[in-house]
């Protein structure tokens, strides 16, 4: 049997012994109450049996999501070789949990709590994979059909860091040249994304943590603050302070 899906990964778990082949390659054997982990972008994935199998799609905002709760480093991760099989498998310590998840998942219109209590379900299911070495890069290699995902997720990374175009590159093996390239037919930029990750991230310090302006332009990385000022305003429609202010009257009405 072949499983199609829309989004870029899924998640399976194993009720009985299944064979699981990708892309006509020899079968991969797992035994009852395993799971596995797939890209299925540009993927062929066949299974010896639908009914002996439970499975979780995960869709390309469940992975940002993932990655930003993680809160890695991932500008020295190796790069996921196109060669390998594009999957992981672990024993499953908690089927109940991802049975659950399953369930949650499928629903067709969640409310909000559904839809954060599957957040939290798929989280869980997701760090089964930490172990494995290669697990951060198989992510980052299911969202790398958007060159700008990767780039967004490698400057959020590390935000303090004092990054240009010439470094994500290189945390992408490419040229820089090539990334600028890739940006632009995804009608985007380098620069375009770091400002926004470094005004979300303002945004975040601003109101979470109450530092104030001059350290929270230092921690985006401006060495000057009326310049960061400024770059919130065209970013936002406001000033720092002004954004701050109307976000606790907000709260207080």
């Amino acid at each position: 049997m072949r499983i199609c899906s829309n989004e870029p990964c899924i998640v399976l778990l194993t009720e009985k012994d299944t064979w699981l082949r990708v892309n006509g390659k020899e079968p991969i054997s797992l035994k009852a109450n395993h799971m596995a982990i797939l890209a299925c972008e540009n993927n062929v994935i066949d299974i010896s049996s639908l009914n002996s199998v439970l499975v979780i799609q995960v869709s390309r905002n469940n992975i940002k999501d993932y990655l930003q709760f993680l809160n890695k480093d991932l500008s020295h991760l190796p790069v996921w070789q196109r060669n390998a099989d594009p999957l992981l498998t672990a024993s499953c310590l908690t089927p109940d949990i991802f049975r659950v998840a399953a369930r949650y998942s499928a629903m067709e219109t969640p409310d909000e709590i559904v839809s954060e209590r599957t957040r939290a379900l798929l989280f869980t299911v997701l760090s089964r994979f930490l172990d494995h070495k290669k697990f951060i890069s198989l992510l980052m290699h299911m969202l790398r059909s958007r060159i700008s995902d990767s780039v967004y997720h490698i400057i959020q990374s590390d935000i303090h860091k004092d990054w240009n175009l010439s470094a994500v590159a290189s945390c992408l093996c490419l040229s820089p040249s090539l990334l600028k390239k890739k940006l632009k037919n995804e009608n985007t930029s380098y620069s375009q994304i770091i400002t926004t990750c470094r005004m979300r991230y303002a945004v975040n310090q601003l109101l979470m943590d109450g530092k104030n302006i001059s350290q929270v332009s230092q921690l985006c990385g401006y060495n000057s603050t009326s310049y960061f000022i400024s770059v919130f305003k065209e970013f936002y429609g406001m000033t720092p302070l002004h954004y701050v202010s109307q976000h606790r009257e907000r709260s207080a009405a």
